[in-house]
């Protein structure tokens, strides 16, 4: 297997930031974030290059909460950790553009 795409969900002055390499989307909520990573990384893997999405728990500490291939997708609420500003339950928000 190639190189895994990492999507990072981290907090960044009262916003959600979405970062990998060089991309970097700014959300208002952790719930679009969260939502936005997912949907990136799927899109990713579908192109070939497998996509995990890891949400910070600390300044040192990432947690992966989605996986191409392993995740379900889209994700249930109950497959996520707990997040703000969830607009449905399994439904991802229309944020990327």
């Amino acid at each position: 297997m190639g190189a895994v795409n990492q999507f990072l969900v981290l907090k960044r002055d009262n916003k959600w930031v979405v970062k990998s390499g060089d991309l970097e989307k700014l959300f208002s909520t952790q719930r679009e974030a969260v939502d936005a990573a997912i949907r990136l990384a799927n899109d990713s893997g579908k192109e070939g290059k497998p996509g995990v999405v890891l949400f910070q728990k600390s300044k040192s500490e990432f947690e992966t909460i989605w996986r191409y291939g392993e995740s379900s997708y889209p994700p249930t609420k109950s497959d996520l950790p707990g997040t703000h500003g969830t607009p449905e339950p399994g439904k991802l928000a229309d944020t990327i553009g």
